[in-house]
Protein backbone atom coordinates (compact mmCIF):
# COMPACT_ATOMS: atom_id res chain seq x y z
CA UNK A 1 0.00 0.00 0.00
CA UNK A 2 1.01 3.59 -1.19
CA UNK A 3 1.47 5.58 2.36
CA UNK A 4 2.86 8.62 0.85
CA UNK A 5 4.05 9.97 -2.94
CA UNK A 6 6.26 12.46 -4.26
CA UNK A 7 5.01 15.08 -6.72
CA UNK A 8 7.36 17.99 -8.02
CA UNK A 9 6.94 20.58 -5.31
CA UNK A 10 7.83 17.87 -2.85
CA UNK A 11 6.34 15.10 -0.56
CA UNK A 12 2.50 14.44 -0.46
CA UNK A 13 1.65 12.48 2.98
CA UNK A 14 -0.81 10.10 3.16
CA UNK A 15 -3.93 9.65 5.18
CA UNK A 16 -2.81 7.27 7.70
CA UNK A 17 0.11 9.40 8.69
CA UNK A 18 -1.72 12.55 8.37
CA UNK A 19 -4.07 11.22 10.79
CA UNK A 20 -0.95 9.46 12.63
CA UNK A 21 0.51 13.27 13.35
CA UNK A 22 -2.53 14.93 13.76
CA UNK A 23 -4.36 12.71 16.01
CA UNK A 24 -7.46 13.17 14.15
CA UNK A 25 -9.68 10.22 13.85
CA UNK A 26 -10.59 9.45 10.04
CA UNK A 27 -14.54 9.66 11.22
CA UNK A 28 -13.24 14.00 12.49
CA UNK A 29 -11.39 14.33 9.85
CA UNK A 30 -13.92 13.66 7.36
CA UNK A 31 -16.26 16.09 9.13
CA UNK A 32 -14.42 18.95 8.81
CA UNK A 33 -13.73 18.43 5.36
CA UNK A 34 -17.99 18.70 4.73
CA UNK A 35 -17.76 21.41 7.05
CA UNK A 36 -14.90 24.06 6.90
CA UNK A 37 -13.80 22.59 2.93
CA UNK A 38 -10.67 21.31 5.36
CA UNK A 39 -9.68 19.13 1.36
CA UNK A 40 -6.64 17.14 0.81
CA UNK A 41 -3.83 18.54 -1.50
CA UNK A 42 -4.67 15.67 -3.74
CA UNK A 43 -7.09 13.13 -4.27
CA UNK A 44 -7.03 9.84 -6.70
CA UNK A 45 -8.96 8.42 -8.76
CA UNK A 46 -9.16 5.10 -6.49
CA UNK A 47 -10.52 7.50 -3.67
CA UNK A 48 -6.66 7.68 -1.95
CA UNK A 49 -6.01 11.55 -0.25
CA UNK A 50 -2.68 13.04 0.36
CA UNK A 51 -1.80 16.02 1.94
CA UNK A 52 0.75 18.48 2.25
CA UNK A 53 3.08 18.91 5.43
CA UNK A 54 1.99 22.37 5.67
CA UNK A 55 -1.79 21.02 5.42
CA UNK A 56 -1.36 18.45 8.27
CA UNK A 57 0.54 20.91 10.82
CA UNK A 58 -2.77 22.49 10.31
CA UNK A 59 -5.02 19.99 10.71
CA UNK A 60 -2.82 18.98 14.41
CA UNK A 61 -2.99 22.73 15.37
CA UNK A 62 -6.51 22.70 14.62
CA UNK A 63 -6.65 19.42 16.65
CA UNK A 64 -4.62 20.69 19.50
CA UNK A 65 -6.76 24.82 19.77
CA UNK A 66 -9.61 22.51 19.89
CA UNK A 67 -8.91 20.16 22.56
CA UNK A 68 -7.75 23.01 24.61
CA UNK A 69 -11.40 24.74 24.72
CA UNK A 70 -11.20 27.33 21.41
CA UNK A 71 -14.27 26.57 18.86
CA UNK A 72 -12.93 24.72 15.88
CA UNK A 73 -15.06 27.18 13.66
CA UNK A 74 -13.14 30.26 15.05
CA UNK A 75 -10.25 28.35 14.45
CA UNK A 76 -10.50 27.25 10.79
CA UNK A 77 -10.13 30.99 9.19
CA UNK A 78 -6.68 31.17 11.64
CA UNK A 79 -3.20 31.17 9.84
CA UNK A 80 -0.49 28.92 10.60
CA UNK A 81 0.87 31.08 12.81
CA UNK A 82 -1.73 32.08 14.32
CA UNK A 83 -3.25 28.84 15.41
CA UNK A 84 0.78 28.07 16.71
CA UNK A 85 0.43 31.07 18.62
CA UNK A 86 -2.97 29.68 20.15
CA UNK A 87 -1.12 26.71 20.62
CA UNK A 88 1.77 28.08 22.71
CA UNK A 89 -0.58 30.32 25.13
CA UNK A 90 -2.75 27.14 25.92
CA UNK A 91 0.22 25.19 26.73
CA UNK A 92 1.13 28.74 28.95
CA UNK A 93 -1.69 28.31 30.81
CA UNK A 94 -1.36 25.02 31.49
CA UNK A 95 1.84 25.41 33.10
CA UNK A 96 0.77 28.05 34.97
CA UNK A 97 -0.36 25.52 37.75
CA UNK A 98 2.93 26.43 40.10
CA UNK A 99 2.33 29.99 39.61
CA UNK A 100 -1.32 29.78 40.66
CA UNK A 101 -0.41 27.92 44.03
CA UNK A 102 1.27 30.63 45.10
CA UNK A 103 -0.64 33.38 44.08
CA UNK A 104 -3.67 30.90 46.15
CA UNK A 105 -1.28 30.90 49.25
CA UNK A 106 -0.32 34.33 49.52
CA UNK A 107 3.03 33.14 48.13
CA UNK A 108 5.12 36.78 47.27
CA UNK A 109 8.10 35.90 47.57
CA UNK A 110 7.82 32.47 45.89
CA UNK A 111 5.51 34.00 43.43
CA UNK A 112 8.07 36.56 42.65
CA UNK A 113 10.53 34.39 41.76
CA UNK A 114 8.82 32.02 39.48
CA UNK A 115 7.90 34.95 37.24
CA UNK A 116 11.12 36.60 37.32
CA UNK A 117 12.78 33.10 35.80
CA UNK A 118 10.07 33.14 33.21
CA UNK A 119 10.86 36.69 31.84
CA UNK A 120 14.65 36.28 32.24
CA UNK A 121 14.27 32.94 30.14
CA UNK A 122 11.71 34.16 27.74
CA UNK A 123 11.78 37.51 25.12
CA UNK A 124 9.42 40.36 26.43
CA UNK A 125 7.17 39.57 23.73
CA UNK A 126 6.76 35.98 25.04
CA UNK A 127 6.47 36.82 28.03
CA UNK A 128 3.75 38.66 27.81
CA UNK A 129 2.04 35.93 25.49
CA UNK A 130 2.30 32.98 27.59
CA UNK A 131 2.40 34.38 30.72
CA UNK A 132 1.41 37.42 31.60
CA UNK A 133 -1.68 37.61 29.95
CA UNK A 134 -2.85 33.85 30.71
CA UNK A 135 -1.88 34.35 34.28
CA UNK A 136 -4.00 37.39 34.81
CA UNK A 137 -7.21 35.35 32.62
CA UNK A 138 -6.92 32.76 35.01
CA UNK A 139 -6.66 34.38 37.98
CA UNK A 140 -9.72 36.38 37.06
CA UNK A 141 -11.60 33.30 36.44
CA UNK A 142 -10.39 32.01 39.55
CA UNK A 143 -11.94 34.74 41.40
CA UNK A 144 -15.26 35.05 39.93
CA UNK A 145 -15.36 31.24 41.43
CA UNK A 146 -14.27 31.93 44.67
CA UNK A 147 -10.85 30.54 44.46
CA UNK A 148 -8.52 33.41 44.58
CA UNK A 149 -9.54 35.96 47.25
CA UNK A 150 -9.18 39.97 46.39
CA UNK A 151 -6.25 40.24 48.12
CA UNK A 152 -4.43 37.50 46.12
CA UNK A 153 -5.51 39.06 42.86
CA UNK A 154 -4.17 42.20 44.10
CA UNK A 155 -0.72 41.02 45.33
CA UNK A 156 -0.33 39.13 41.46
CA UNK A 157 -1.24 42.02 39.80
CA UNK A 158 1.31 44.29 41.65
CA UNK A 159 3.92 41.26 40.96
CA UNK A 160 3.21 41.55 37.20
CA UNK A 161 3.35 45.00 37.03
CA UNK A 162 6.12 45.54 38.29
CA UNK A 163 8.03 42.65 35.95
CA UNK A 164 6.36 44.31 33.07
CA UNK A 165 7.82 47.54 34.19
CA UNK A 166 11.18 45.73 34.46
CA UNK A 167 10.93 44.89 30.44
CA UNK A 168 10.75 48.16 29.40
CA UNK A 169 14.48 48.69 30.02
CA UNK A 170 14.76 45.86 27.22
CA UNK A 171 13.05 48.03 24.71
CA UNK A 172 15.26 50.08 22.38
CA UNK A 173 14.70 53.61 22.09
CA UNK A 174 11.99 54.86 19.90
CA UNK A 175 13.59 56.62 16.42
CA UNK A 176 12.69 60.11 16.57
CA UNK A 177 10.62 59.93 14.03
CA UNK A 178 8.59 56.81 15.43
CA UNK A 179 4.75 57.31 15.69
CA UNK A 180 3.18 57.96 19.13
CA UNK A 181 0.90 56.32 21.03
CA UNK A 182 -0.55 57.05 24.78
CA UNK A 183 -2.11 53.92 27.06
CA UNK A 184 -4.50 53.94 29.86
CA UNK A 185 -7.77 53.36 31.62
CA UNK A 186 -11.25 55.01 31.40
CA UNK A 187 -12.49 56.61 34.57
CA UNK A 188 -13.19 54.11 37.54
CA UNK A 189 -11.20 51.44 35.93
CA UNK A 190 -8.08 51.05 38.06
CA UNK A 191 -7.33 47.79 36.03
CA UNK A 192 -4.78 48.93 34.06
CA UNK A 193 -2.38 45.74 33.12
CA UNK A 194 -3.40 45.77 30.05
CA UNK A 195 -2.99 49.23 29.16
CA UNK A 196 0.51 48.42 30.15
CA UNK A 197 0.90 45.72 28.07
CA UNK A 198 -0.21 47.55 24.76
CA UNK A 199 2.19 50.08 25.78
CA UNK A 200 5.61 47.59 26.07
CA UNK A 201 4.23 45.86 22.54
CA UNK A 202 4.04 49.12 21.02
CA UNK A 203 7.55 50.03 22.26
CA UNK A 204 8.75 46.70 21.02
CA UNK A 205 7.81 47.00 17.86
CA UNK A 206 9.34 50.87 17.20
CA UNK A 207 6.55 53.30 18.56
CA UNK A 208 7.00 56.41 21.22
CA UNK A 209 4.27 54.54 23.65
CA UNK A 210 3.76 56.42 26.71
CA UNK A 211 1.66 54.42 29.38
CA UNK A 212 -0.42 56.90 31.52
CA UNK A 213 -1.63 54.88 34.33
CA UNK A 214 -5.23 53.75 35.24
CA UNK A 215 -8.25 55.72 35.47
CA UNK A 216 -8.24 58.77 33.52
CA UNK A 217 -10.93 61.30 32.23
CA UNK A 218 -11.48 61.99 28.94
CA UNK A 219 -10.28 65.79 28.91
CA UNK A 220 -7.05 64.65 30.74
CA UNK A 221 -6.07 61.74 28.23
CA UNK A 222 -7.03 64.26 25.07
CA UNK A 223 -4.93 66.81 26.74
CA UNK A 224 -1.75 64.24 26.89
CA UNK A 225 -2.36 63.17 23.25
CA UNK A 226 -2.28 66.77 22.42
CA UNK A 227 0.81 67.41 24.39
CA UNK A 228 2.59 63.99 23.20
CA UNK A 229 1.75 64.04 19.33
CA UNK A 230 0.19 60.90 19.42
CA UNK A 231 -1.21 58.74 16.67
CA UNK A 232 -3.88 57.07 18.14
CA UNK A 233 -4.80 56.94 22.24
CA UNK A 234 -5.19 53.05 23.81
CA UNK A 235 -7.80 52.22 26.23
CA UNK A 236 -8.20 49.07 27.99
CA UNK A 237 -11.16 47.99 30.12
CA UNK A 238 -12.36 44.86 31.97
CA UNK A 239 -15.96 45.74 33.14
CA UNK A 240 -18.05 48.31 34.64
CA UNK A 241 -20.79 49.96 33.82
CA UNK A 242 -21.60 50.11 30.07
CA UNK A 243 -23.13 53.49 29.90
CA UNK A 244 -20.15 54.97 31.54
CA UNK A 245 -17.50 53.77 29.06
CA UNK A 246 -19.60 54.60 25.85
CA UNK A 247 -20.25 58.15 27.63
CA UNK A 248 -16.53 58.60 28.04
CA UNK A 249 -15.88 57.39 24.62
CA UNK A 250 -18.08 59.29 23.03
CA UNK A 251 -16.41 62.63 25.35
CA UNK A 252 -12.83 61.86 24.60
CA UNK A 253 -13.65 61.17 20.74
CA UNK A 254 -15.07 64.99 20.89
CA UNK A 255 -11.85 66.33 22.95
CA UNK A 256 -9.25 64.81 20.70
CA UNK A 257 -8.39 66.01 16.96
CA UNK A 258 -9.72 64.24 14.01
CA UNK A 259 -6.48 62.50 13.35
CA UNK A 260 -5.97 60.96 16.43
CA UNK A 261 -7.54 57.19 16.61
CA UNK A 262 -8.67 55.25 19.55
CA UNK A 263 -8.21 52.02 19.70
CA UNK A 264 -9.90 50.02 22.18
CA UNK A 265 -9.84 46.24 23.74
CA UNK A 266 -10.80 44.29 26.82
CA UNK A 267 -14.64 42.78 27.79
CA UNK A 268 -15.71 46.06 28.81
CA UNK A 269 -16.03 47.29 25.32
CA UNK A 270 -17.01 44.62 23.57
CA UNK A 271 -21.00 45.41 23.83
CA UNK A 272 -20.22 49.45 23.26
CA UNK A 273 -22.03 50.27 19.83
CA UNK A 274 -19.76 51.33 17.73
CA UNK A 275 -18.06 54.50 17.32
CA UNK A 276 -16.87 56.65 14.14
CA UNK A 277 -12.99 57.02 14.98
CA UNK A 278 -12.60 54.13 17.07
CA UNK A 279 -11.54 50.83 16.60
CA UNK A 280 -12.29 47.86 19.10
CA UNK A 281 -9.37 45.08 19.23
CA UNK A 282 -10.40 41.80 20.61
CA UNK A 283 -6.91 40.56 21.21
CA UNK A 284 -3.18 41.19 21.00
CA UNK A 285 -3.02 39.50 17.43
CA UNK A 286 -5.22 42.33 16.28
CA UNK A 287 -3.95 45.09 18.18
CA UNK A 288 0.01 43.92 16.79
CA UNK A 289 -1.55 43.95 13.44
CA UNK A 290 -3.27 47.72 13.77
CA UNK A 291 0.33 48.45 14.59
CA UNK A 292 2.28 47.09 11.66
CA UNK A 293 -1.55 48.98 9.47
CA UNK A 294 -0.28 52.25 10.75
CA UNK A 295 3.59 51.56 11.06
CA UNK A 296 4.01 52.87 7.24
CA UNK A 297 3.31 56.63 7.83
CA UNK A 298 6.55 56.68 10.33
CA UNK A 299 8.61 57.63 7.45
CA UNK A 300 6.84 60.95 7.10
CA UNK A 301 6.15 62.04 10.52
CA UNK A 302 8.09 64.49 11.70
Amino acid sequence: MVRNRQRDDGALIGLSDALSTSGLTKLLLHAWERRYDLLPAERTDTGRRFYTPEQVERLRLLKSCSDGGHRIGSLVPLSIDELSRVEEELKARQSLTEILAAVQALDSDRLHALLQARADAEDPERFVRATAVPLMREIGTLWESGQVTVAAEHMATAKIKRILGRLFDRCPPAASNALRLVATTPEREEHDVGALVVTLLARLKGWNALFLGASLPADEIADAAHRRGARCVCLSALAGRRSSFARHLRELRAELAPGIDIWVGGPAYEAITSTEGVTYLPDLDAFLKALDIAQPDVSATV
